[in-house]
């Protein structure tokens, strides 16, 4: 089990050890995402200096913390989740672009009437923020079990009021207490979460990470995929296309339109398209992109083509830019080194039909699995 990351401030001040380890023990034992996002939320509450929090509002943060590994990288949260089927409402009833902030999906979320979301926020809310305290008071609930000779199944019926009752009582350490559809945020805690809270965040980002990796273990890039993804950068993509086009004549491989002044005018500028999602493979590799047109661009938007029509394609526009451009200079070699990695003999290709299949090859063995584990994650497949 990974542990939480210690440096000096967590260990100097008095009780802050005992915070430390306290957070190991609320995720010791957890089945479903929602606990880590519930103490993330609570941790961004403190953050952002707020003392009591309405139960509602910590879920719709939930929601929102988990807008973008489930909406936008469509990562499995796991098969019975609850938050993600919330987050999928959510994304279902509220009028909000995939590339939403999360001021806007809390505020939307907050604000629907949508029946069946506000009963999944609720379902959230009866449930994990007692479960998440439940270790402070442990040892109180066993002695209970033990004194009312209750089967495991019948006391946990009993668990969340047996908790609202002990808190009530008396806090014993726990980072907020539980007053009626909100929570008080201990004022101790509170100042634990701010004074470490790059520690703290860090620390929850890697559990997040490893519980997400071990439910999508095919996907790439899981750490990159728990936030906003992060600006892309396709100058030098567009630089090569750019003068690929100018030299040789090519055709966009979905549409079959040349690339011509007239074309451009007729269907827009030219698009850098990543034929696999980016927001699957979170990489500007040469050999996932192909030049079209921002028309095309904007109706394929974050689905996968159709290998079977368009792999081929693709990989002959590849090939035809890699031959005109291979010997240009120092001004490419980042993108030549890119396809060097998934097949080692492009420095010697020539035009030879022979040279184009071996090519061919090299990137469909990249390209075909990839698109297989998109598709079983739920990327559309979309045909122009």
């Amino acid at each position: 089990m990974a542990e939480l990351p210690r440096h000096q401030a967590l260990t100097d001040a008095t009780g802050d050890a005992f915070r430390s380890s306290r957070l190991d023990r609320m995720l010791s034992n957890f089945a479903a995402s929602y606990k880590l996002y519930w103490l993330r939320s609570v941790v961004d509450e403190a953050i952002a200096g707020s003392d009591v929090v309405p139960l509602r509002c910590l879920a719709a943060r939930m929601v929102a913390l988990a807008w973008y590994p489930v909406t936008y990288f469509r990562l499995n949260l796991g098969a019975s989740d609850r938050l993600a089927r919330t987050v999928m409402r959510a994304h279902e009833v509220c009028d909000l672009r995939d590339d939403a902030t999360e001021r806007q999906i809390r505020g939307a979320v907050l604000a629907s009437d949508d029946h069946e979301l506000r009963r999944r926020l609720d379902d959230l809310c009866n449930f994990v923020p007692y479960r998440l305290i439940r270790p402070f008071y442990a040892d109180r609930l066993n002695e209970e079990k033990a004194r009312l000779e209750l089967s495991s199944y019948q006391f946990e019926q009993r668990v969340n009021r047996l908790i609202i009752e002990y808190n009530g009582q008396d806090r014993a350490g726990a980072p907020y207490g539980i007053v009626g559809d909100a929570i008080e945020l201990d004022r101790d805690w509170s100042a634990y979460f701010r004074d470490n809270r790059h520690v703290v965040q860090g620390w929850l980002d890697m559990r997040l990470v490893d519980y997400l990796q071990a439910r999508n273990p095919s996907v790439p890039a899981i750490p990159l995929k728990i936030h906003p993804p992060q600006q892309r950068n396709l100058s030098s993509a567009r630089a090569w296309w750019l003068e690929a086009l100018a030299d040789h004549e090519f055709r966009e491989i979905y549409t079959d339109v040349p690339f011509t002044a007239e074309s451009f005018e007729a269907h827009g500028p030219m698009s850098i398209d990543h034929f696999i999602p980016w927001s699957f493979v979170l990489h500007d590799e040469p050999w996932n992109l192909a030049p079209m047109f921002r028309d095309t661009n904007s109706s394929k938007g974050n689905q996968l083509p159709d290998v079977g029509a368009y792999l081929r394609p693709l990989c002959d526009q590849q090939f035809d830019a890699l031959t005109t451009l291979r010997g240009r200079g120092r001004r490419h070699r980042r993108v030549l080194e890119s396809y060097s990695t998934i097949d080692p003999h492009v420095w010697e290709y020539d035009r030879t039909d022979a040279a184009r299949e071996s090519f061919a090859r090299s990137v469909s063995r990249v390209v075909l699995p990839l698109h297989q584990i998109a598709t079983n994650q739920g990327f559309p497949t979309w045909r122009p």
